[in-house]
């Protein structure tokens, strides 16, 4: 788990190098770029905004207005599910640069999580406007509490790095990791709190369920801070730094344990 983390450390200057050949692919060709990192979220923001507030008006204690509560959570949502998705074929994809010795094999999972977290960064930008103008038309959302995103996603990161290490690991011994990781997000979206308030789930046995979600501490953290605008509660953060050390644990040591026969299996 130290080794790994020192590992990826010691080689942070090729990381930010694979991180942005990674971004400047994904747009090469173009004519937004960038730009588009800012364009889908304000198109999801708006189709939200329009279904939830003029078609289907859901009426949920807590979470009003309903559009703002859910891409406050969707937003990091999209990071969480994309970043391991993307992680999970990293290495396969990459078994040129696996067969080289010297190529540190544990930066490859770890690329998709950073460069799905700039495209998260740069869609905060389009929350906030929403926000303030819920806030101007006198819904009581937004705050200081917002001040608390860079830390939650600083204690987000080695839980996704963990599950992509494990995750890009096994999947190159075995390819059915991927449809496995597709329908586990699936059922794992539907067992975090993106689409609901936490409270709203009444029966004890599915409030556990949901609770003991992995993403379900994040979630409840970027809803404090964003849509509440108040800091996430000390338990939450204890709950949430728990769930990142044990991810990068179990992640760092499945990667560890099967690095030797990475070359074999890609």
């Amino acid at each position: 788990m130290i080794a790994t983390a020192r590992k990826l450390l010691r080689h942070r200057g090729l990381l930010a190098t694979l991180v942005e050949r990674e971004l400047k692919g994904r747009y090469r060709g173009s004519v937004l770029g960038f730009l588009w990192s800012l364009v889908q979220p304000l198109l999801l923001l708006a189709v939200y905004s329009f279904v939830f507030g003029h078609v289907f008006q859901p009426r949920t204690e807590g979470a009003e207005p309903y559009p703002l509560f859910l891409v406050c959570g969707l937003f990091p949502w999209i990071w969480f599910s994309s970043a391991l998705a993307e992680s999970t074929v990293a290495l396969v994809a990459n078994s040129g640069l696996i067969r080289r010795a010297v190529f540190p094999a544990e930066l490859l999972p770890v690329v998709p999580v950073l460069s799905n977290l700039v495209h998260l960064l740069l869609a905060l930008p389009v929350l906030a406007l929403g926000l303030a103008i819920g806030r101007a038309q006198g819904f009581a959302v937004g705050g200081w509490g917002a001040l608390a995103v860079p830390l939650v996603l600083l204690l987000e990161m080695p839980l996704i790095a963990g599950l992509g290490l494990a995750l890009a690991a096994l999947h190159a011994h075995f390819k059915d990791v991927r449809d496995l990781l597709s329908s586990a997000l699936t059922l794992l979206f539907f067992l975090t709190p993106v689409l609901y308030p936490i409270s709203a789930v009444r029966v004890p046995a599915v409030w556990w369920v949901v609770k003991l979600s992995p993403a379900t501490p994040f979630t409840l953290a970027y809803q404090r801070a964003l849509f509440d605008g108040r800091f996430p509660e000390p338990v939450l953060w204890l709950e949430m730094a728990l769930v990142a050390l044990v991810g990068w644990a179990i992640g760092a040591w499945i990667f560890g344990r099967l690095r030797e026969t990475l070359v074999e299996a890609v």
